[in-house]
């Protein structure tokens, strides 16, 4: 289903890396709706995300923010920066996603890459104590719903009070907030209309 609708192809910025990508957002979704034979939320596992290719271009230009560092991705969707992290040369990557298809989509690039990363299905604004010992986290594209945003912020901040360094990406979500970080790169970059509604969006890396 993937290789028919969302082939795998050069991620946006970063063509040292593939991403499945979605040809047709109603396609995709129609298709993983027949193969699961039920109704499913919006494909967005299917797409590389513009904050998410932000942040994979920032790590493989420095390499030596993940290397030999424990990373975690949170709310991974399609996972490029989880791939760029595996590439850059993490330690460990554990890509996090609500959406048991995300974690899946994800696996299948990461293994046709030969690139090491663990997948965790949780919500991690509901319960994240167990979660200790990473050097790094990243976030990319999630304040698009008002219901979860302050949540996930508060997340972020939880980790970087406990000593990781977090780098968190934007590309012009509603409900996004950047009082209060550090702006670190900016990146232009074309995204597909029947998404995003605009043909490019301007993505920005930040630390908390």
């Amino acid at each position: 289903m993937l290789d028919a609708h969302a082939p795998l192809a050069p991620a946006p910025l970063c063509p040292e890396l593939n991403a499945f990508q979605g040809r047709v957002l109603l396609e995709v979704w129609q298709a993983a709706e027949a193969l699961a034979g039920a109704a499913l939320p919006s494909p967005f596992w299917a797409y590389p995300w513009p904050a998410g290719c932000a942040l994979a271009r920032f790590l493989l230009d420095d390499p030596t923010l993940v290397r030999g560092r424990r990373v975690l991705d949170i709310g991974c969707g399609g996972g490029v920066t989880a791939l760029a992290a595996a590439r850059a040369g993490a330690d460990e990557v554990v890509a996090n996603d609500v959406d048991p298809w995300a974690l899946a989509t994800l696996q299948i690039a990461a293994e046709r890459q030969q690139l090491r990363v663990r997948t965790l299905l949780a919500d991690l604004t509901r319960d994240s104590a167990a979660l200790e010992g990473f050097d790094l986290v990243l976030c990319g594209d999630l304040s698009y719903e008002r219901s979860n945003a302050s949540a996930q912020r508060a997340l972020l901040r939880r980790f970087r009070d406990a000593g990781a360094r977090v780098l968190a990406a934007d590309a012009g979500r509603a409900y996004f907030d950047a009082d209060g970080l550090q702006p670190l790169a900016e990146y232009r970059i074309r995204v597909p209309s029947d998404l995003e509604g605009v043909e490019e969006r301007v993505a920005r890396v930040y630390q908390l």
